[in-house]
């Protein structure tokens, strides 16, 4: 017959500290999730895996940064969004700008440090989840586009790779980059009126767009590529001018794709330049 037993104070006290450890490492994927924001230093994020995930898999990831007027929530909410990174098995981590927004050089800019933001972030979701990191992409539209290239400019590899799409630097641009050679993926379209490809001005001149083919021709600098890419090819609407990794001195490849559309973006973008980075894994890889 079962007689019960009485805790000693002590004991109980190593019972409950174990538990309490316990807890705390169960807890923080659960801590947050697609609905209810994860909080980090200078703000917050949503974070979603993908549906069917084991639970301890390696995952590929995808730091989204939205365009002006957006939010985290607005991103986490896209149904196309959703369906594509859960068909491709990719961790979406929603990004949230400022007053819907982001700073960086060249813009009114907000009062928070919007690279020491997404440094907060990226440790907080490490804690998280297991993260692949030779698949640990920053990808952004429009004004977040312009972001996903200043934190490629000063975070380097603390991602493996960058997608901004419609939406480059803004002048004047960055003399040098601390963040060294980094493997990115550019799309623009080319009758985008509201970032043209060659930039426009804003406020009377009080600020300006930055020329994308610029943007791009410095990255081709840095990473040490030839001045022409390796080839040309159209994928759906898509025509891409590649470098590889192998062609450019840093081992750090480079892609530059346009379609004939306005201001746009596409879910399916963001899986192919996934793609795009797993096929750079041999000179960018970082586990």
């Amino acid at each position: 017959m079962f007689r019960g037993w009485i805790m000693r104070p002590a004991a109980l006290g190593v019972l409950i500290l174990g538990l309490a450890s316990s807890l705390s490492l169960a807890s923080p994927a659960l801590a947050c999730s697609d609905v209810t924001p994860c909080e980090v230093e200078g703000g917050s994020y949503f974070i979603r895996p993908p549906a069917g995930w084991d639970g301890k898999s390696l995952l590929p990831v995808v730091f989204y940064f939205h365009g002006h007027s957006d939010s985290a929530a607005v991103t986490m909410a896209d149904p196309y969004m959703k369906k594509s990174l859960d068909e491709a098995g990719i961790l979406l981590v929603a990004m949230d700008g400022e007053n819907r927004s982001w700073s960086f050089p060249g813009k009114l800019t907000g009062s928070r440090d919007d690279v020491r933001y997404t440094q907060a972030v990226l440790a907080d979701v490490k804690k998280r989840f297991p993260v692949d990191n030779s698949l640990l992409l920053a990808s952004g539209f429009s004004v977040g586009g312009s972001m996903v290239w200043y934190v490629a400019c000063s975070l380097g590899n603390a991602f493996s790779g960058y997608a901004p799409m419609s939406g480059s630097y803004w002048e004047p641009m960055p003399k040098d980059c601390p963040g060294g050679p980094v493997a990115l993926r550019h799309i623009h379209g080319t009758a985008d009126r509201t970032v043209p490809l060659e930039g426009r001005s804003l406020r009377n001149g009080q600020f300006k767009q930055g020329d994308s083919n610029e943007s791009f021709r410095r990255l081709l600098v840095r990473n040490g590529c030839p001045a022409q890419p390796d080839h040309v090819s159209t994928r759906d609407i898509l025509t891409c001018r590649t470098w590889s990794a192998s062609s450019c001195s840093s081992g750090k490849g480079a892609e530059f794709c346009l379609h004939d559309g306005g201001h746009r973006i596409e879910s399916q973008w963001i899986v192919d330049s996934m793609n795009w980075l797993r096929a750079q894994r041999p000179a960018t890889a970082n586990r």
